[in-house]
């Protein structure tokens, strides 16, 4: 196994990666990064534990490290099986992050490596360090939160142990919400919550361990449960992510009169979901029949080859779509233009995603492959032969420049045109008066009515 006792220590060559995974996270691949709490960070010295919900692989780790303006470098704690091949062990040391692995992950000699990884990771805690751990232990493929193990109360016990109870560790939780867990220029958000400590169960450590984690892992999970969209429901889990979409604000709208608008239409979410619980408790008749509803409308959107936001919008007129066709049309050789000169490094993850079933690690897998190595790569290939053909730097940087501009237009033409596509495909079926479209209005007419009726 390879050493991290050293992995606390500030590294130069890092921390110059940094500022460039910094610059393509937070402007590049994402459209925009909101920080909701950012006050709530404990300056760079203080012992801090970084805790946080876990549903977008690499995508989550960078969310957190991308929070500090500080420079500083915190540690983090993943899962043991990424570690067995060791050129990836090497990079991930030099990445800050440890292993510590669940019984499932190895054999018995690798748990017992937990204690080192743990010993470590406290040490890092008491000299003043930032660690970051997902308590779940594993990405959750939705907005839910799993059981939390006992890997993160051993280590926050262990630094306190070490410091005689005097470190005053202070815990961090943080919610991550995606506005799409797959797309390029998607939005992201972490709400920061208050820091708390722990010494309340300092007691209970020293004569019962297992309860005392016990205890903190429940104070834990309350405390990022309240900054986080938690759809307990397993059975109904597709209905409620549909109710949810449907009854809150769309993003577009709130973005005109609200600066924080991902953060309030995430607690928009929260509480449509509170509701929708409410209901299930006080009403379970009319909770069955929302479920049965919604699953019949998901079905016939299904069937349809539909999406919500087609059905009954209003926006969807004949002027409107001739309006879209002129603009796409206009637009077009810029496109193709951004479509011969980025696909390339776009579209190169797609050749592997089919490899990896898990589909939450579909987007770090895009951003590594492409936005952090095939575009550099092929944006400099472009820059000499452009200065090759030409013999100006002014005109290849100029060059470069529109190829990177036109990537964003490309996207996004790319995006306009389905929907296009699909709000023509609506509006002639809708015009016909198609038998599935006439169902799918009347289930969403339904939907509403029980939500304006129950105050979803």
């Amino acid at each position: 196994m390879i050493n991290f006792e050293n992995i606390n220590h500030f590294s130069r060559l890092y921390d110059i990666l940094n500022r460039y995974l910094r610059f393509t996270h937070n402007h590049f691949y994402y459209k925009k990064f909101h920080i909701y709490g950012k006050e709530n960070i404990p300056p760079k010295g203080i012992p801090t534990f970084i805790i946080s919900n876990h549903q977008n692989g690499l995508m989550d780790a960078l969310a957190i490290l991308y929070l500090f303006s500080d420079r500083r470098q915190p540690v983090y704690i993943a899962r043991g099986d990424i570690f067995k091949n060791q050129l990836v062990a090497k990079i991930l040391r030099f990445l800050k992050i440890m292993p510590t692995f669940r019984s499932r992950d190895g054999n018995r000699k690798d748990i017992e490596q937990n204690n080192t990884s743990f010993g470590i990771a406290a040490q890092v805690l008491k000299e003043g360090g930032t660690l970051a751990i997902f308590p779940e232990a594993g990405h959750q493929a939705g907005h839910f939160l799993s059981s939390f193990k006992k890997g993160f109360p051993r280590i926050a016990f262990k630094a306190e142990e070490f410091a005689d109870f005097e470190l005053n560790l202070q815990i961090v939780p943080l919610n991550i919400h995606y506005s799409d867990y797959f797309n390029f220029r998607s939005e992201l958000l972490v709400t920061v919550g208050k820091p708390y400590s722990f010494e309340e169960f300092f007691e209970l450590y020293k004569t019962e361990p297992n309860q005392a984690y016990i205890a903190l892992n429940e104070k834990s999970k309350k405390e990022i449960k309240s900054l986080a969209l938690d759809i307990e429901d397993k059975e109904h889990y597709a209905d409620y992510e549909i109710l949810r979409t449907m009854f809150h604000t769309p993003l577009k709208e709130l973005k005109k009169r609200d600066k924080q608008y991902l953060h309030t239409q995430l607690n928009e979410d929260i509480t449509i979901v509170g509701n929708i619980d409410r209901l299930k408790e006080q009403d379970p008749s009319t909770f069955a029949t929302l479920m049965q509803t919604a699953s019949a409308y998901r079905n016939e959107l299904k069937k349809a080859n539909l999406r919500d936001w087609l059905i009954n919008n209003k926006k969807i007129t004949f002027r409107h779509l001739i309006l879209q066709s002129a603009v796409l049309l206009f637009l077009f050789p810029i496109f193709l233009f951004g479509f011969f000169h980025n696909i390339i490094p776009f579209s190169l993850p797609n050749i592997l995603k089919r490899k990896i079933k898990d589909p939450m690690l579909h987007s770090s897998l895009h951003y590594a492959l492409s936005v952090v190595i095939s575009f550099p790569i092929i944006y400099l290939i472009i820059f000499f032969i452009v200065l090759y053909l030409s013999g100006s730097i002014l005109i290849s940087l100029l060059y470069i420049g529109a190829v990177l501009g036109t990537l964003f237009i490309f996207y996004g033409y790319k995006r306009a045109f389905i929907k296009w596509k699909a709000a023509w495909r609506y509006s002639l079926l809708n015009k016909k008066k198609d038998p599935q479209i006439i169902r799918l209005k009347k289930l969403k007419e339904e939907l509403f009515s029980i939500k304006k009726r129950h105050q979803i």
